[in-house]
Parts: structure tokens; C-alpha cells; sequence
């Protein structure tokens, strides 16, 4: 099978398509025909080596075949697998396992993929998984969103934020979003109520505050951030630096102590309902994932420099089939 391989950190140069073995499930596996994947942040920190990566791979890439997102048909079931059948249309997000989703077959746990409803593409249904249940997970440590509620999302021009900007104002919420100049246009038409440049403007210092706040990058101070809620309000950090990550995790639960205010680190948790949750969505035509490309495998390697430079609005989805 061809898949985009590496073998060392660096940068796009180091993939390259080439013909590799195709994978067998284990006994609680599927494997894959891969129709579609697509990618995350994570893999951009898996290519180049990100000092949190090279805790778990100090020499080398812990994965040969990078993407966890991935949508297919199942060609082929381990012993143990109950629910899924050959045939099955899934997608799912496969970082609690083998990784590999560049490539033509993949293996992934029954327990990592849902059933893809037909009124989906298979591109739709590889950028939901990751990024949607950060999202979906993200604004529920609020408590749910309500009408009037006012949100902000920095970092909104990713995979996560695009979707997250629909959820939010699906239940009726102002949103504001935070991101680079050139996104204000698109994420004006997604339905965002106010953009922030990050490079020119102070979002912390907005008068009227955040009951959420759901950050992405992990840009700003813990004490910036606890400054942009309202009474009552909820930091949520999903994702950012080490050192912005260890603030928040050491600090975050003593400052959450006082007050109404609350900061909180999402810890992803990929399921089976909320990859259903999120499907469900997109049928009814709440959400529409953001694709700022679709390329060929080959083609990967420059949707991934973009991907690190910030430039990508969406997703980027590679189509195998």
C-alpha cells in the first residue's frame, strides 16, 4: 500500500510516499480501506518533534505513518470484534492507537469508530473527529451553552474553532473569535459576532467579559485569561505550549479556588457517542466541518507547512479514494 512516511523530526521534507505493508488488525481491530484523513495539530508536533513529543520519542517519531482521523470501509475484523462488519462506512480518531491514517489501509480499534451515516461524505466525516470532539467536550465544561451566553474562541480559524463557532451558535450565543487578520472575512460568514486580531488586539481587557472561553493556542497568561470572564465564567484550554500548559495545570485549580471564575484543561477523550453526536449534527445541518483543502496524498506535505504556519482555515484532508 502507499502511504506518507517519515522516519525523522523535521520539517515537510522529510515525508515522503512510499509502498509499505498493509497493516492486520488484532483481535479487537478493524482494518481500513481509507477513503479519507485528515489533520490535527498533533501531527504537525508528531513531524517536527515538539519538546512534548520527545518525552515518549527522544530519538525518533514514535509513529513511521502519521493521522489519526481517518473515514473508510472496514475490509477486514479481528476475532474480538462485535459491532462492526465488513463493509461498515466508519470514521473515528485513531490516537489511542496505531496512528496511520496516511495511508491506504489502517488498522484502529472497534471501540475508536463510529458509523458513518451515507448522507456524509467521506471528507466531511475524516474532519470530525478530533476537532469536533475537542469542540463538543470543550464548550460542555461550561455546563452547556444557552442564548445570550457570550463565548469567545481563540484560536477559532483551526479545525476545532470552525466547529465550535457553529455549536456555539447553534444555541444562540455571541461569539467572538480570535485569529489572524486574514480569517476575519470567513469566520464573519461562519456566523462570528466579532473578531480579534491577535496581533493588534487585547481581547482580555473586553468590557463586557466571557462566560466562556474555550483557547486552542494557549497564547495568553492564566491571569489574562481569568480576567476575560465574567462572574461565573469558565477558561477552557485545549490545547498550547508546555510552559502555558503547566501554568494552567499548577496554578489553575488554586486560582479556580477563589471566586466564581473557573480555569480548566480539557483532557480529550475520543468515544463512540460523541463521534455519533457530532454525525448526527452535520445530518441535520447544524454543522459543516471547514475544509480549506482537499489534496492527494503526495500533495500533503504543503498542506502541512501551512498547517504550521497558521494559515490553514478548517481542515486539510487528504482523499486516497
Amino acid at each position: 500500500m502507499q502511504a506518507l512516511v517519515y522516519d525523522r523530526y523535521g520539517p515537510p521534507e522529510v515525508l515522503a510516499c512510499r509502498d509499505m505493508p498493509i497493516p492486520a488488525p488484532a483481535e479487537d481491530e478493524v482494518r481500513v480501506e481509507v477513503h479519507a484523513a485528515a489533520l490535527n495539530s498533533w501531527d504537525w508536533d508528531l513531524l517536527v518533534g515538539s519538546p512534548l513529543i520527545r518525552l515518549f520519542g527522544p530519538l525518533r517519531p514514535p509513529h513511521p505513518i502519521l493521522g489519526c482521523d481517518l473515514a473508510g470501509r472496514v475490509v477486514e475484523v479481528g476475532a474480538r470484534v462485535q459491532r462492526l462488519k465488513v463493509g461498515d462506512e466508519v470514521f473515528g480518531d485513531n490516537s489511542g492507537g496505531r496512528w496511520g491514517a496516511l495511508a491506504e489501509y489502517a488498522c484502529a480499534r472497534e471501540d475508536m469508530l463510529a458509523v458513518k451515516p451515507r448522507e456524509i461524505s467521506f471528507a466531511i466525516a475524516a474532519a470530525l473527529p478530533q476537532a469536533g470532539v475537542l469542540a463538543l467536550q470543550g464548550l460542555r465544561l461550561r455546563g452547556g451553552i444557552e442564548s445570550g451566553h457570550r463565548v469567545l474562541i481563540e484560536g477559532a480559524g483551526g479545525g476545532v474553532g470552525t466547529m465550535a463557532l457553529q455549536m456555539a451558535k447553534a444555541r444562540g450565543a455571541y461569539v467572538a473569535c480570535v485569529d489572524r487578520a486574514e480569517k476575519r472575512d470567513r469566520l464573519l460568514a461562519l456566523g462570528a459576532d466579532q473578531v480579534f486580531d491577535y496581533e493588534r488586539e487585547d481581547y482580555t481587557r473586553d468590557r463586557d467579559g466571557f462566560d466562556l472561553v474555550l483557547d486552542v493556542v494557549g497564547r495568553r497568561s492564566l491571569f489574562a485569561h481569568r480576567r476575560a470572564l465574567r462572574d461565573g465564567g469558565v477558561y477552557v484550554m485545549a490545547g498550547g505550549t508546555i510552559p502555558r500548559l503547566l501554568q494552567h495545570a499548577s496554578l489553575g485549580p488554586v486560582v479556580s479556588l477563589f471566586g466564581s471564575k473557573k480555569l480548566r484543561i480539557l483532557v480529550h477523550r475520543p468515544n463512540v457517542a460523541d463521534l455519533e453526536e457530532l454525525a448526527a449534527r452535520v445530518v441535520s445541518g447544524e454543522l459543516r466541518p471547514v475544509i480549506d483543502r482537499e489534496c492527494a496524498l503526495d500533495a500533503l506535505p504543503e498542506g502541512f507547512r501551512d498547517l504550521g504556519a497558521g494559515r490553514v482555515l478548517g481542515k486539510v484532508v487528504a482523499t486516497l479514494r
